[in-house]
């Protein structure tokens, strides 16, 4: 099951919207299956779901039409002008990309002649000195702002444009399921750390309320004051210990993350549609300057709070459009 294949399937649902109800289904399968039987999770979930629902419908419903990715339309379009350097780098990144060349080989794709999918790359920009004219005088040293893409990848493919659009909307809710759970993970971490300090901090108490560490303590000042600090930092990590387990060791205390990060959609995933005019060398060009063109891309956060953030478009391309290359594992070899 593929990421995009994740989050909705076809249920009855109460209240006449089958949706809602596969999609909270989905989010209690993908949490913890215990919260099944959890008395009212779904009715605390109902609500945070449709919230983290809509606006993510909001946000694809922006995103800019399907464009052709094919060598074709490498220059008529300014987006694949602005990612891609020359347009045999279009039927190379079909070639080579492993999520197209897996799609290629189940049974949807044998039914399929176009593929809707998503174009998606880390936006870079760089700030440089560069020579420009201004008025009719060639300038040099001037400030200049370069973009590039990186880790480009072609995924999540549907046979029509509404459904990738759908698929988009599904990706988000996951990545807001991640982010809880990523929550949760590091709240368990922090309480094994607190579990091994609580340890450490019992033990130098008892040595030095029973007088064991003496010959340590006496050329230093204060043992009593030393005694009280560690009784104090004791009840401090006590204290965190039990409200993390409080919280991320209870069933209802892991659904908390969850309502949290769907009710804070916004915060999390962040979208925009990012708006950028390139001249032909990729260099940020002012609204008025000659032989620029503007581009459109969506711009989102992934769950994963270190991993920059992507920007992405929607893409079509025809069978035919797809060159299935064999491994040369003698090139391979040698490159190694």
């Amino acid at each position: 099951m593929g990421i995009f294949d994740w989050l909705f399937g076809a249920h009855d649902c109460c209240n006449g919207d089958g949706r809602l109800r596969a999609a909270v289904d989905k989010v209690i399968e993908g949490t913890d299956p215990r919260l099944k039987a959890m008395s009212g999770a779904r009715e605390r979930l109902a609500p945070a779901v449709e919230h983290a629902l809509a606006f993510v419908q909001q946000a694809v419903a922006k995103l800019p039409p399907a464009i052709e990715l094919t060598p074709a339309n490498w220059s008529a379009s300014p987006l694949l002008h602005a990612m891609f350097t020359r347009p045999a780098d279009i039927t190379d990144a079909l070639a080579m990309s492993g999520d197209v060349r897996d799609f290629m080989k189940t049974p949807a794709a044998a039914t399929m002649d176009t593929f809707y999918g998503v174009l998606a790359a880390t936006h870079v920009e760089r700030k440089v000195l560069g020579s420009a004219m201004e008025g009719e005088m060639l300038r040099q040293d001037v400030a200049q702002t370069t973009v590039s893409f990186a880790d480009l990848r072609i995924a999540g493919f549907a046979a029509t444009e509404a459904e990738i659009r759908i698929m988009l909307e599904d990706f988000a809710i996951e990545q807001l399921v991640l982010a809880a759970l990523r929550d949760i993970a590091e709240d368990r971490q922090r309480s094994d750390q607190l579990s091994a300090y609580r340890q450490l901090l019992r033990t130098r108490l008892r040595l030095l309320e029973q007088g064991e560490a003496g010959s340590l303590l006496e050329s230093m000042p204060g043992p009593e004051t030393d005694i009280a600090r560690l009784r104090s930092q004791l009840a401090a990590n006590e204290a965190e210990l039990n409200e993390l387990k409080t919280g991320s060791g209870t069933l209802d205390g892991m659904l908390e993350p969850v309502l949290s990060a769907l009710h804070g959609a916004e915060e999390i995933i962040r979208p925009r549609v990012l708006r950028i005019r390139l001249n032909a060398m990729n260099i940020v060009a002012r609204d008025d300057e000659p032989n620029a063109a503007d581009i459109a891309l969506a711009e989102f956060c992934t769950s994963n709070p270190e991993r920059p953030r992507r920007v992405g478009a929607l893409i079509r391309f025809a069978r035919s459009d797809f060159v299935e290359r064999a491994v040369d594992f003698d090139a391979l070899l040698r490159s190694i």
